[in-house]
């Protein structure tokens, strides 16, 4: 897990991909953090994603770093509105604060991946490296 985090933290734009009534929807986010084996992201309660996640939390991205190594994750969104979590994005996250103002703003939400499988590789010619949390 820690090479998972190491590299969403280093390479925070990740590319999120849901469905929609059978149609692949994707779309940037930021990760937030690793937070007791969750990797959390945000969103709004208005937006097409938080729909498509709470009638299908399957969900997989891809994060891909300068030299074109790249992470990528299968998993499902747990829609937890934790108010600690949303308090340290506002705190953190200059972006997602001048989007959003408070934690308490009633359209901000949280969501993490709690478990699921991830690969990370790159053109090096080593093999991928596959993990489960």
């Amino acid at each position: 897990m820690r090479e998972i985090i190491d590299f969403l933290t280093a390479n925070s734009t990740v590319f999120i991909a849901t469905s929609d009534k059978g149609q692949a929807r994707v779309r940037p986010f930021q990760f937030q953090f690793e937070q007791d084996g969750r990797l959390w992201f945000c969103t709004a309660r208005h937006k097409e994603v938080f729909a498509q996640l709470q009638a299908d939390p399957r969900l997989e991205l891809a994060s891909t770093a300068k030299d074109m190594a790249t992470l990528r994750l299968l998993g499902q969104a747990n829609l937890d509105d934790d108010m600690a979590v949303k308090r340290r994005i506002i705190e953190n996250n200059g972006l997602v604060r001048s989007i959003y103002g408070a934690a308490d703003n009633p359209e901000f939400t949280v969501f993490s991946v709690d478990h699921g499988r991830a690969v990370i590789f790159d053109f090096s010619g080593n093999p991928p490296k596959q993990y489960a949390f």
